[in-house]
C-alpha cells in the first residue's frame, strides 16, 4: 500500500524533489555541461571578455577608424600621449591676446601686459639639448615686457620692448642661443622667425640673421642687394619670403622648388605694395594693400588653388600654417584650404562674425575677435596614444594592426588544423606502414628549427613578393611548421577510439574506410582539436609578432603589432618612447593571455574528471 501511494504521488504531485550531482549531469547534454563548466569559470569568462574586447576593438574599429596606411609626418614623430594641444587656458578670457604661435604639440600665447602663457603638451623627444622644457618659461622672460615671439617645431624664441633676444626648448643647432656676433653688434631686434632646426632674427638696420643648421644656412642666402632694406619676414622649412622697404619681396632658398620660380611679376616690379604674406613649406600667400591675394606655389594638397566662395577684396589677415593657409575677410568668414589628415579643415561653426585676426602654426589654428579673446580653436588635438617615430598616429595602427595580427593568427591555426587532421587521423587509424610513413614526416618537420627556418622562407620566398602576399607567406608558414603536435595528439585519440564497439560495428556495416574516419571518428577528436585551437592560436599570435619585431613578419607600412615593437630594439625608444613599445606589447599580451584562458577553461570543462577533483 505504502509503494503505490509512493508511485501515485510521484505520478500526479509535482514535488521538489532534490536531485545529486550525478543525476543532474545523467540529464544533461554533453553541450549544456561544458558550457555550465565555462560559465562558473571566472577565469574563462574573464578570458572571454578580454578576447572579444580586442576583436571588436581591432575590426569594428578599423571600420570606424579612417586609415591611411602610407601616410608619413615626421614633424609630429615621436609624441607622448596627450589630446590637450588645442586646450588653452581659461584664464586668456580676460586677456587680450596680441599673438599666437605653435609647435608641434603646444602653443603660446602673447597678451597685450606682455606676459606669455603656454599649453598643449612637450614634445621635447630627448632630455639631451634641452635649455628648458616648453613649459619652464625661464624667469627672466617671466619678468621681461615680452613683444614679439615665435616657435620652431619644438622651441620657443622671443624679444622684449628693448630687443633682448630669449630663446628655450629643444637646441640641438643653438637655435636658441642668440650667435656671439649678433650679442656684440648691440643691434636691436624688431621680428623673429623660426622652424625645426634654425632660428632668424631682423635687426632695426634691415638686416637678417640666420642660425642653426648647416643645411638651412647653405640656402637661405640674403641677396646682398636687399640687405638693410627687409622691413618683414616669412619663413618655410627651407624657403623665405623678404619684404623690403619699398613693399616688394624677395623669395630666397631652394632655387628649384616652385615656392622660388613662381613668384607674381607684381609683387617684384614694384607695381604692388605687399602688406602681408603667410608662408607653408612650399607655398606662398600675399596680400597687398588694397586686399588682393596672391597665391604661387605647390599643388600638393591644392594648396595653389584658392577657394571659389573666398572673395579676395574682403581678405583682413592670412595665416599659413605647415600644410594650409587660413583667411579672415571683412565679414567675419574663415576659409581654410589645404591638407586636412589632421582635422585642420573643421573649422567650428560658431566662431561669430567678428574674427579680426587668425592664427595658424604647424597643425593647430585659433580665431580671435575685434575684443582680442580667442573664440574658437581647430586642427590637431593630440595623440591619444602618442605617435611613433613616422609621425603616425599610434591608436589607429594599433587598431589595424590588430586586424591584421589576429587575421594571421586565426588563418596560420586553420593551416594547422588541416594539415593535423589530415596526418593524424589516417595515421591512428591505418597503422602499419601508413602511420610509419606519416610520423616520420612529423618528425622531420619537428626537427625543423622554427625562427631559422622561418626567417629564411621569409625572406627568400617573400623577397619579390608584395606586401599582401608576403603575409599569406607569413600565414602558411607558421601554419606549416606548427602542425605536428596537433597531428600526434589526434593520432593518439584515433587509436584509443578505433578498436571500440561502435567503430567494429560500422566496418561490420560495410561503411567505406573514409566514411568511418570522417564521420564516425572525426567528430571524436571535435573536443582536443577545440581546445588546441584556442592554445594554438595565442602561439600564432606570438609568432607573428615575433617575426615581424625581427623584420621577417608583416613589413611597413602596413601595421602589425609585432612590427610596431621594432622600435622596442632601440635604447632611445624604450627610454623616451614608452608608449610606442609598452602599448603595442600590452595588446599582444591581452590576446595571447584571454586565448589561454579560454583554452584552460576549456579543457577542464571537457575533462570528465575534471569536476570530480
Amino acid at each position: 500500500m505504502k509503494s503505490f501511494l509512493s508511485m501515485f504521488k510521484r505520478l500526479f504531485v509535482r514535488e521538489k524533489a532534490e536531485i545529486n550531482i550525478l543525476e543532474e549531469e545523467a540529464i544533461r547534454t554533453p553541450g549544456k555541461t561544458v558550457m555550465l563548466a565555462l560559465i562558473r569559470n571566472k577565469l574563462a569568462i574573464i578570458g572571454a571578455i578580454m578576447f572579444v574586447s580586442v576583436l571588436l576593438f581591432s575590426f569594428i574599429g578599423s571600420l570606424l577608424t579612417p586609415f591611411w596606411e602610407t601616410y608619413l609626418e615626421p614633424t609630429n614623430a615621436d609624441l607622448r600621449p596627450a589630446r590637450n594641444f588645442l586646450s588653452y587656458p581659461k584664464s586668456l578670457a580676460d586677456k587680450e591676446i596680441k599673438k599666437i604661435v605653435s609647435g608641434v604639440s603646444f602653443s603660446v600665447a602673447l597678451t597685450s601686459d606682455g606676459n606669455l602663457t603656454v599649453w598643449g603638451s612637450e614634445c621635447n623627444r630627448t632630455m639631451r639639448n634641452v635649455s628648458e622644457k616648453i613649459f619652464d618659461i625661464p624667469r627672466e622672460v617671466q619678468n621681461a615686457n615680452i613683444v614679439d615671439l615665435e616657435a620652431g617645431t619644438r622651441h620657443i624664441v622671443c624679444i622684449d620692448d628693448r630687443g633682448n633676444f630669449y630663446g628655450w626648448g629643444y637646441h640641438s643647432n643653438d637655435q636658441t642661443i642668440l650667435p656671439l656676433e649678433l650679442q656684440l653688434s648691440g643691434e636691436k631686434i624688431v621680428k623673429l622667425a623660426a622652424m625645426a632646426q634654425w632660428t632668424a632674427v631682423l635687426g632695426t638696420s634691415g638686416n637678417l640673421y640666420i642660425w642653426g643648421s648647416t643645411q638651412a644656412m647653405d640656402v637661405l642666402t640674403v641677396p646682398e642687394d636687399a640687405m638693410g632694406r627687409i622691413v618683414d619676414i616669412a619663413a618655410g622649412d627651407n624657403n623665405m619670403v623678404l619684404i623690403l622697404d619699398d613693399r616688394t619681396i624677395r623669395v630666397i632658398g631652394l632655387v628649384g622648388t616652385e615656392f622660388y620660380q613662381q613668384v607674381p611679376a607684381a609683387l617684384t616690379d614694384g607695381s604692388t605694395r605687399v602688406a602681408e604674406i603667410a608662408v607653408t613649406n612650399r607655398n606662398v600667400l600675399a596680400r597687398d594693400e588694397s586686399g588682393k591675394l596672391y597665391l604661387w606655389g605647390s599643388s600638393e594638397n591644392r594648396l595653389n588653388v584658392m577657394p571659389e566662395t573666398l572673395r579676395s577684396e574682403k581678405a583682413v589677415d592670412i595665416d599659413a600654417g605647415y600644410k594650409n593657409f587660413v583667411v579672415a575677410d571683412s565679414d567675419g568668414d574663415v576659409f581654410v584650404w589645404g591638407a586636412n589628415e589632421l582635422a585642420q579643415l573643421k573649422v567650428p561653426k560658431k566662431l561669430g562674425n567678428d574674427i579680426a585676426k587668425v592664427y595658424a602654426d604647424y597643425f593647430q589654428f585659433y580665431a580671435v575677435n575685434s575684443a582680442g579673446k580667442i573664440v574658437g580653436a581647430w586642427g590637431n588635438k593630440g595623440y591619444l596614444w602618442g605617435s611613433d617615430k613616422y609621425g603616425r598616429d599610434l591608436f589607429t595602427r594599433i587598431i589595424h594592426g590588430g586586424r591584421i595580427s589576429l587575421t594571421v593568427g586565426a588563418v596560420s591555426v586553420i593551416i594547422q588544423i588541416i594539415i593535423a587532421i589530415l596526418i593524424g587521423l589516417p595515421s591512428g587509424y591505418f597503422s602499419g606502414w601508413v602511420d610509419h610513413t606519416l610520423m616520420r614526416l612529423a618528425d622531420i618537420v619537428e626537427a625543423i628549427p622554427f625562427l631559422p627556418i622561418a626567417v629564411t622562407l621569409s625572406y627568400v620566398l617573400g623577397y619579390r613578393l608584395g606586401q599582401e602576399a608576403k603575409m599569406f607567406l607569413i600565414m602558411g608558414i607558421i601554419g606549416f611548421l606548427s602542425w605536428t603536435g596537433l597531428a600526434r595528439l589526434i593520432r593518439a585519440v584515433i587509436l584509443s577510439e578505433r578498436e571500440k564497439d561502435f567503430i567494429l560495428a560500422a566496418k561490420s556495416l560495410g561503411i567505406k574506410q573514409s566514411g568511418i574516419m570522417v564521420r564516425h571518428l572525426l567528430p571524436n577528436v571535435f573536443n582536443l582539436v577545440i581546445v588546441n585551437v584556442t592554445l594554438a592560436y595565442a602561439s600564432s599570435i606570438l609568432l607573428e609578432a615575433g617575426l615581424s619585431f625581427i623584420g621577417f613578419g608583416v613589413q611597413e607600412p602596413t601595421p602589425s603589432w609585432g612590427n610596431m615593437l621594432t622600435g622596442a630594439q632601440a635604447s632611445f625608444v624604450i627610454r623616451y618612447c614608452w608608449w610606442q613599445w609598452i602599448i603595442p606589447a600590452l595588446f599582444v599580451v591581452a590576446a595571447a593571455l584571454s586565448i589561454n584562458m579560454i583554452g584552460d577553461a576549456l579543457r577542464e570543462a571537457m575533462d570528465p574528471k575534471a569536476s570530480e577533483r
